[in-house]
């Protein structure tokens, strides 16, 4: 309303000049010069000046130049100079210290203000090759002839509303500057592009997030560096100015996301540091929602003010680091001052409040924090990753001197177990020959008392005689199947059988075993889940009764069983309980074994010789299954076997 009422009390006027600061002179000895120090400004905030003609009518509105607001939405900027050349050249070129310039309106205004020249008229959708001079950066040509005075009136909209630094140059300057423009941009990208490859290669060989984040931020800062040297926008899409100010949007608001994430991984946070973890978790979450808000608004406005908050979050972070013993550590706190203070401070409270340091532009600014902080991580990576290397060869020299000691200690156990098979075969010999001696006796005295007729009964003679072979033949036999069971499987003829009648008939042989007026037998059958198994039938039951007799014979003359049945996910489990006499420790480790006997009592577990549970076992392991044997909760010896439901392949 204000702007209305100063047009509506103007309207009868006519056009004023344009209030201009002091003249800016073009000497023969200067090749470039600063507009800020002469020119008069105007932020438009609102846009309400869109033309020349408003301008001059509210010439008053224009100042020298003092320091922007902070501004949500892109706006408006005038500028104008008063020019005088005292030179004998004509062609001058102004730059803005940018490679795009969304809007740009140029115009020359003659000593009495009414006379107009339009240069030159960008919008954003203006494409590349609208440019005047064709050029990575934004370059305007102006023609002064000698001795000539005019006033630039200069009208411009910067991305994120970022001073721009209007110089004009001379045409021996231009050149000399444009040339160092290109050559500077192009060694700093490739100083990048040199780096992002090491992190690529570095990332290919130890692939983990902290790489992955690091190696995507520093592809968005090469893009960055092309993107504001103006490579992208004039080779990639020159086309496209609209496409091209949107992905400079988005370069801005997500390599702020990556930086983070990678500072997260990079110091983990999670681990050793959970409140500082949250707080960074909080601020990725906030610039990933502003992502779509900036593309929305076309403003970086909101993600340049969480990143002025954020600087309190660095410089505690720096703090932390600073503490902390770990390798690197400190020169990645060093980075990350290095970004607070040309990222956060120079660049985006420069591009918020005004250019603090006028020698150099904001564009400036980002390239060489960028490229510091870039090398700075690049060699706490490096030196991170030399502490990892050393920690693993420390581990590796730790894990080669234990495989020695396990070696030795391996070595030592086989010996002992050298000593130990030493033993067992000589109580194996002791116990087989024993064995053999005894029924060999006993024959030898039947067939002396035969050759003397000192028998009384030849026939019972030969019939004990006879009985004895059949004895010896039968351990040989027993001998041989234990020792050498390896076909035991082909052999066997396994079928399926129906559990509940197989239940019941292996109870009812076991009950003929028993004394059941002085001992006692008890079923216990969980096999709801079952209906039939792939076993031999005669041979199971020959386990099952040759361990119910071990336990009826040992067992005492009260004692009591239970014979338990029990179906699991794949596997039927058997188990014989009595509440005779438990055995020790080093007797449950040989009681499968061939000729085995604990004391006495415990003699002639098949036929006298030793032999019946080795048999069950070799039985067992036909059918795939495992034995094993342990106390009783019922006092005495428990002895289980589990057989699988299905048949398992053989390989042979």
């Amino acid at each position: 309303m204000k702007i209305l009422r100063l047009l509506i009390l103007f309207s009868t006027l006519t056009y004023s000049y344009v209030v201009c600061g002091e003249p800016l002179v073009l000497s023969p000895h200067g090749g470039v010069y600063n507009v800020k120090e002469f020119g008069q400004y105007f932020h438009d905030y609102d846009r309400q000046i869109s033309t020349l003609e408003q301008l001059q009518t509210l010439s008053h509105v224009l100042a020298a130049y003092q320091p922007q607001k902070p501004h949500v939405k892109p706006y408006w900027k005038w500028a104008t100079v008063e020019l005088v050349n005292n030179t004998e050249q004509s062609n001058w070129y102004v730059s803005f210290g940018f490679a795009r310039i969304p809007i740009l309106e140029m115009y020359w205004l003659n000593a009495n203000g009414v006379n107009t020249e339009r240069i030159v008229n960008l919008n954003e959708q203006s494409n590349y090759y609208e440019r005047p001079i064709h050029h990575p950066q934004m370059y305007v040509p102006i023609t002064l002839l000698p001795n000539e005075r005019k006033t630039l009136v200069i009208k411009y909209q910067t991305f994120a509303n970022a001073p721009a630094k209007i110089q004009i140059h001379s045409s021996n300057h231009f050149n000399k500057a444009a040339q160092f423009s290109i050559f500077n941009n192009a060694v700093i990208a490739g100083l990048v592009l040199t780096i992002l490859f090491v992190v690529i290669v570095n990332l290919y060989f130890n692939p983990n997030l902290t790489n992955v984040f690091y190696a995507i931020w520093t592809a968005l800062f090469f893009l960055i560096v092309a993107d504001m040297a103006g490579f992208t926008y004039q080779y990639l899409w020159p086309q496209h100015g609209q496409f091209a100010n949107n992905f400079s949007i988005v370069l801005m608001v997500t390599v702020p996301i990556f930086h983070l994430l990678f500072v997260r991984r990079f110091l983990e946070l999670s681990r050793h540091h959970n409140k500082l973890d949250r707080l960074y978790v909080g601020c990725i979450c906030i610039y990933v929602l502003l992502v779509p808000l900036a593309l929305y608004l076309q403003s970086v406005f909101y993600n340049l003010f969480t990143s002025s908050l954020i600087i309190l979050l660095f410089l505690y972070t720096c703090y932390w680091c600073w503490r902390q013993r770990a390798p690197s550590i400190k020169i990645f706190a060093i980075s990350l001052l290095n970004h607070i203070l040309f990222v956060n401070v120079l660049t985006i409270l420069g591009a918020s409040f005004g250019n603090m340091l006028p020698n150099f532009d904001i564009a400036t600014y980002i390239k060489i924090g960028y490229s510091i902080e870039v090398c700075l991580f690049t060699i706490a990576m490096a030196v991170q990753n030399k502490s990892v290397q050393d920690q693993l060869v420390h581990h590796l020299q730790n894990q080669v001197n234990a495989l020695n000691q396990s070696v030795l200690q391996q070595q030592r156990f086989s010996k002992q177990q050298c000593e130990q098979v030493k033993k067992h075969e000589q109580r194996l010999f002791t116990d087989l020959s024993h064995e053999l001696r005894t029924p060999l006796t006993v024959m030898k005295i039947q067939v002396e008392s035969l050759q003397h007729n000192i028998v009384e009964n030849v026939h019972e003679s030969y019939r004990k005689l006879h009985d004895k072979i059949d004895e010896l033949n039968e351990f040989i036999n027993t001998l041989m199947l234990v020792s050498n069971s390896k076909d035991l499987h082909y052999s066997l003829d396994i079928r399926p059988t129906e559990i509940g009648s197989f239940i019941n008939e292996v109870h009812h042989l076991c009950l003929q075993k028993l004394n059941l007026k002085k001992q006692q037998l008890s079923l216990n059958c969980q096999t709801d889940d079952i209906d039939t198994i792939q076993i031999d039938k005669k041979a199971i039951t020959q386990v099952i009764e040759e361990i119910v007799i071990n336990a009826v014979k040992f067992g005492g003359d009260n004692v009591n069983m239970i014979l338990s049945f029990v179906a699991c996910s794949q596997y039927l489990t058997v188990r014989v309980e009595d509440s005779g006499n438990p055995l020790t420790y080093e007797a449950h480790k040989l009681l499968f074994e061939p000729l085995f006997r604990q004391e006495p009592s415990r003699n002639n577990l098949l036929g006298g010789k030793g032999m019946g549970l080795a048999v069950c076992k070799k039985l067992i392991e036909a059918h795939h299954g495992v034995i094993s044997s342990h106390n009783s909760l019922l006092g005495g010896l428990c002895v289980e076997f589990s057989l699988p439901k299905e048949p398992l392949t053989v390989i042979a």
